[in-house]
């Protein structure tokens, strides 16, 4: 269970990071979460769907890594078995949480129980005199970064649901011919037909917000379930 705690600089005083390179804070993640500037580059080596979160009804972009749910095929003891590691995965354990007073308002955060940071060794966050290092300042300024990003896709993927773009996929497969073949549910992509469709207003609109190549790039990612059991039967 990740214990996050507002970054201090008497309370993490000592503090030290270090890289996991193998990222298994999220090997049991079969999704992970994207924003919609790294779409593209996530294409190239994973599936991107479309999930709603159950408690916010809330649609949000996600990397398939797992051909079942607790199964990452990418997160192993050699390190990241893939050309690109999500933004989100690469700026853990420092998130930013909201003021629940003033939303407006974020404070940087650390996972307090992430195996990355110890008092042993790594790379300190605190100067002796409490100031914070210059490479706790790159850590919180890509952290404050990712928060933007993040903000973006939401409009982004809002704006996908205000043209009924999204439309529910069920995944069938099978890793082996000898293997029953099995549902993964619970997933939306965008409707090519309905794309196509558009209005020539709602498709400059997705020109100008700069959305068009995160849309092709995601349909186009599904190619990459096959890529994924191609892994799944070298593994």
């Amino acid at each position: 269970m990740a214990q996050i705690k507002a970054l201090d600089k008497k309370a993490h005083a000592n503090l030290k990071f270090t890289q996991d390179i193998t990222f298994d804070h999220v090997s049991g993640n079969h999704i992970l979460p994207l924003v919609v500037q790294e779409m593209v580059q996530a294409s190239q080596s994973y599936p991107i769907l479309f999930v709603k979160d159950q408690d916010t009804d809330q649609f949000k972009v996600v990397a398939l890594t797992g051909l079942r749910p607790g199964e990452n095929l990418f997160s192993g003891s050699e390190g990241w078995d893939g050309s690109y590691v999500p933004l989100q995965v690469r700026t853990y354990p420092f998130v930013l949480v909201k003021n629940p007073e003033d939303t407006d308002q974020a404070v940087l955060c650390i996972d307090e129980d992430s195996k990355m940071l110890s008092e042993s060794e790594g790379e300190p966050l605190f100067e002796e005199d409490g100031e914070q290092t210059d490479y706790l300042k790159n850590c919180a300024q890509a952290v404050v970064e990712a928060a933007q990003r993040v903000s973006v896709t939401e409009q982004f993927v809002e704006f996908l649901v205000s043209k009924d773009l999204l439309t529910q996929k069920k995944l069938t497969l099978r890793v082996t011919e000898n293997d029953k073949p099995y549902d993964l549910t619970g997933f939306f992509v965008v409707d090519e037909e309905k794309l196509n469709k558009l209005s020539d207003e709602d498709f400059l609109e997705l020109r100008k917000r700069g959305a068009l190549p995160a849309i092709y790039a995601s349909v186009m990612s599904s190619m990459q379930v096959q890529s994924l059991i191609r892994k799944k039967r070298a593994g």
